[in-house]
């Protein structure tokens, strides 16, 4: 599937963005089924990032942080938070990374629209 980077953007900022920054700020009154969400996302980038390549490409290092880091954490978020397993620690770097996710995709999603 080839989507336009700005709805890439878009979706980082609507979606995973606002996800993270939800289980956050509720910690372990979470409803469940966001969890379910955030196991389905991970789930999902191999059919939207394309596989890495052997190159320090720009884009092949976004592919390689997607693979290598986004999917575990995901995936671990997921599973630990769905049987509770998340320590207040966990909660706020949640909170802090959709933050930072929502920020600085609003700053690319700005500048490739009006710059």
């Amino acid at each position: 599937m080839i989507l336009e980077i700005k709805y890439i953007n878009l979706m980082h900022i609507l979606v995973q963005g606002l996800l993270l920054t939800y289980v956050g700020y509720m910690k372990n009154n979470t409803p469940k089924f966001i969890y379910y969400i955030i196991g389905i996302l991970a789930l999902l980038i191999p059919f939207y990032n394309h596989l890495p390549r052997f190159s320090f490409s720009y884009w092949n290092l976004i592919n390689i942080l997607h693979y290598i880091i986004i999917i575990p954490s995901f995936i671990y978020i997921a599973y630990y938070g769905y049987y509770n397993k998340l320590t207040t620690n966990n909660y706020n770097n949640l909170f802090i990374i959709g933050i930072i996710t929502m920020l600085y995709h609003s700053y690319k999603l700005y500048n490739r629209l009006y710059m």
